[in-house]
């Protein structure tokens, strides 16, 4: 018995959402039809991953074609319209439905929590000095190259511990690596929604202000699957990625390891962690931790303020990367430390 998908244009299978403020999507109109040849297609072969086995599927035109009977499709098939742009993807099994099953980054993880981005608070320098890891496998988070808006350090009065990629409002965002997710969440003062999956290399990335997450808690999840859409949720001015890598809850600099104009490895499938390099931003960090701000007020100036607190224009000026003779402006925050 052969089925078909009939689908408005061409699409991908998407995973079953969890609830959301957005409408849930419309299911998919599965029809009987007695025969019909279908072509090969070698590009959807990566999608079909999870079918039952001995179960065929091709992608013509706008057409999915499954040669099966109804009860053995899968279990979710869910449809995303964004602006008129039809996604599908096929859910995988769940391979690992609990946490009492092996990681293979459990030699380096001694928890697993769904809650807590960085449960572990391991220091650096409890770290050894150089740890390899297998980049083997990388898969860009997006499917079409855009713009870095924001990079990793310092911005402002805090630490921008991502990289933000320019995406629109429901673009496909894909996972790096094979792993298995650990958290999907909700930062309404920071992430936004988000997703969290730890990789079998050892690293943990984050995909932050999605729109909309498309995978589960505990789930497996392979490289180049779909984990959610690009959105524009959380503490964000537009809509964009924020991409993070991580290991054992250290923020690594995403741009050392990817190249976001070209979308590939910056460096060799062999990259080595090591405490200077990796993370020399953590003396920024600390420096950061331990500075002090004056609010500007009514007829404050910056000789004014260096006297006040024991320093110089000069410091003020390189601090707060501005010039001597730049304008205060009442309730700005001065960096005197």
């Amino acid at each position: 018995m052969l089925w078909v998908a009939t689908l408005p244009i061409t699409c991908v299978w998407a995973r079953k959402p969890k609830p959301a403020p957005e409408p849930e999507p419309e299911p998919v109109v599965v029809e009987e039809v007695d025969t019909l040849e279908v072509e090969e297609n070698d590009d959807f072969e990566s999608l079909t991953e999870g079918l039952p086995a001995g179960v065929l599927s091709r992608l013509m035109g706008d057409t999915l074609f499954v040669s099966c009977g109804k009860d053995e499709l899968p279990r979710f098939l869910v449809v995303m319209t964004e602006d008129g742009e039809c996604q599908y993807r096929l859910m995988p099994d769940m391979l690992w439905g609990d946490t009492s099953n092996v990681h293979p980054a459990d030699s380096i993880y001694a928890v697993w929590m769904n809650t807590r981005v960085n449960p572990y608070q391991t220091p650096v320098d409890s770290l050894k000095d150089s740890i390899p890891v297998n980049l083997n496998g990388f898969v860009y988070p997006l499917k079409n190259l855009t713009y870095v808006t924001s990079k990793f350090g310092f911005r402002r009065y805090r630490f921008h511990y991502g990289t933000d990629v320019k995406v629109q409002v429901g673009d496909s965002l894909r996972a790096s690596w094979d792993g298995q997710v650990r958290i999907v969440g909700w930062d309404p003062r920071g992430y936004g929604y988000y997703v969290l999956i730890r990789h079998d290399n050892g690293l943990e990335t984050i995909y932050g202000h999605l729109s909309r997450p498309l995978v589960e808690e505990n789930e497996r999840i392979y490289a180049g699957e779909i984990l959610g859409l690009g959105g524009n949720t959380g503490r964000s001015t537009g809509s964009h990625l924020h991409y993070e890598i991580r290991y054992l809850g250290n923020a690594i600099n995403p741009e050392t390891i990817v190249d976001f104009e070209k979308g590939t490895l910056r460096v060799s499938e062999d990259y080595v962690i090591t405490k200077k390099g990796t993370f020399k931003h953590n003396e920024e960090v600390k420096q950061l931790k331990q500075a002090q701000y004056h609010k500007v007020r009514q007829g404050d100036t910056l000789s004014g303020i260096a006297k006040r607190y024991h320093t110089s224009v000069r410091t003020l000026c390189k601090l707060n990367k501005i010039k001597e003779t730049s304008i205060l402006r009442l309730g700005q925050k001065i960096r005197v430390r």
